[in-house]
């Protein structure tokens, strides 16, 4: 299926439950959207773009298949700053995609130039998470120039020992995955969060998550086109021993980006272990490494104010400008 087939409707009953369950998660939490769409040229799709506050930019790249919506706890805790969500093609409304069509590392440093171009912002701090942090990382080697730091949340994935978990990697076999994904997307709305406890959550985390987050994942994954985008990009990055060769990132790319790179590390996460971590910071020429106790891929849903701690103070530090 080509990308320019996977274009989503905004009167498709699909599209206006998901929209509407996000749009009850950002009240929740008193926050103000205003929804962009980007029509990313080479590809003829276009990309949902959140604007949320004002003050210094700063632009999110969300994991998983690009949805935008598991941050609104963490941004809720983030004062004075203008945050722009990129929801990555295949997700967060933005139009389907098929990963197998593109070079990824310039689809992706394509997407971000495209949004930061957008809304006329020079250079700016990333947040970012798990492969939203390899596209992060990917962007700050191949167009330094627009970057003044960056924040990964959870384990990156692909970057030396650290990969997806063993599910996660038979995602990357044809078939198997899409019995997969049926499995998931099988799960009642109640029950939509359960495969956190996957990614190294507690049931305790589980049972204090707002019923609106359940209601985004379970709306969102019924999203036309979602399980294409899903699936082909598991298929293009990982295999079953791990990563692919030309997604993983190396010891030496590491030693060479040279902004300030922040790592908060869930001790939970079973992507990659903490030691793998700490030899990430280390060899980043300014990198940072945090671990939280207990908290699993997205530390930010077990810790939001301490994720949110660490995040603005290392934005505020003048050094990195």
């Amino acid at each position: 299926m080509k990308n320019s087939e996977l274009i989503l409707k905004n009167n498709d009953e699909r599209v206006i439950v998901a929209r509407d369950a996000e749009g009850r998660f950002f009240n929740n939490y008193n926050l103000k959207p205003i929804m962009h769409h980007i029509l990313l040229k080479p590809f003829n799709i276009h990309i949902r773009s959140v604007e949320i506050g004002a003050g210094e930019p700063v632009v999110i790249i969300p994991g998983n298949t690009g949805d935008g919506f598991p941050f609104i706890p963490l941004i809720s805790e983030i004062k004075n700053k203008r945050i722009i969500i990129i929801n990555r093609p295949g997700g967060g409304l933005s139009d389907g995609m098929n990963h197998s069509k593109v070079n990824i590392r310039e689809f992706a440093c394509q997407t971000i130039i495209t949004v930061l171009d957008f809304f006329k912002i020079g250079k700016a701090s990333i947040i970012a998470h798990s492969i939203g942090g390899h596209w992060g990382l990917w962007f700050a080697m191949d167009k330094p120039e627009r970057v003044i730091s960056l924040a990964l949340l959870g384990v990156p994935g692909n970057i030396l020992t650290a990969c997806p978990p063993f599910l996660l990697r038979l995602a990357s076999v044809p078939i198997f995955n899409r019995l997969l994904f049926l499995f998931i997307t099988s799960k009642t709305k109640t029950k939509s969060l359960k495969s956190l406890t996957f990614m190294g959550h507690s049931e305790e985390t589980l049972k204090n998550l707002p019923d609106n987050l359940a209601e985004c994942y379970f709306y969102f994954q019924k999203l036309p086109y979602y399980s294409v985008s899903s699936l082909s990009l598991m298929e293009k990055i990982n295999c079953l021993s791990g990563s692919k060769p030309e997604i993983r990132i190396s010891e030496n790319e590491l030693k060479n980006i040279g902004k300030r790179v922040l790592l908060i590390w869930g001790s939970n996460d079973p992507f990659g272990k903490v030691e793998t971590g700490r030899k990430i910071a280390q060899l980043l020429p300014m990198g940072e490494f945090h671990e939280i106790s207990g908290c699993g891929h997205l530390p930010w849903l077990d810790e939001p104010k301490k994720c949110a701690e660490l995040i603005v103070s290392f934005l505020s530090d003048r050094k990195q400008k």
